[in-house]
């Protein structure tokens, strides 16, 4: 299998998990809402009325309803195998700038929660309290960049942002996320 490949299906596989997490609690429905849901729908409108094609390429993967509250979520998930922890406080996450840059352009009001095999496994960050200043470039190539962020400062657990989570709930979905060979 291609490296493509395996990156999808861990992408996937970390969907599935936040899905389970979120549906597990009793005021909650996830329902998905990426544009790879509605991609035959949206190419025939994009194609017709010549609309924005960012904003629906950048769509968040999920919608979170909390059906006693009303409260609503963007949820957009994200697998990380690799997560450097090396500098206290800091989490330094590689992630290219111009697809957070679409996320804070158009869904500002999302929630990434990035999925690690290592714990504490779920992160969650508010791109509302993203800042330019996190990122560091570093050239790569010519024209060429690897950008790193720095969340540490604003990441918070998944059980903050969804506090009615069940501990085995949790440590269910810890054993099925995928492990970076």
């Amino acid at each position: 299998m291609g490296e493509w490949n395996k990156s999808k299906a861990k992408g996937n596989i970390s969907e599935s998990i936040i899905e389970m997490l979120i549906n597990s609690m009793p005021d909650w429905k996830c329902i998905k809402f990426g544009v790879e849901n509605h991609i035959e729908e949206l190419r025939k409108i994009v194609r017709e009325n010549f609309i924005e094609t960012k904003k629906i390429k950048s769509m968040p993967d999920f919608i979170a309803f909390n059906k006693e509250t009303g409260k609503m979520l963007f949820i957009e998930v994200k697998y990380r195998g690799f997560i450097d922890k090396k500098i206290p406080g800091k989490s330094i996450y590689n992630f290219h700038y111009k697809r957070l840059d679409e996320y804070l352009e158009y869904w500002k009001e999302t929630k990434l929660i990035f999925v690690h095999p290592y714990p504490p496994y779920f992160f969650v960050v508010d791109l509302k309290d993203v800042e330019i200043s996190m990122c560091q470039r570093e050239q790569t190539g010519i024209n060429e960049w690897t950008d790193y962020w720095d969340f540490g400062s604003i990441e918070k657990r998944i059980e903050d942002l969804f506090p009615d989570l069940k501990d085995d709930v949790l440590e269910d979905a810890v054993k099925l996320i995928p492990f970076k060979e």
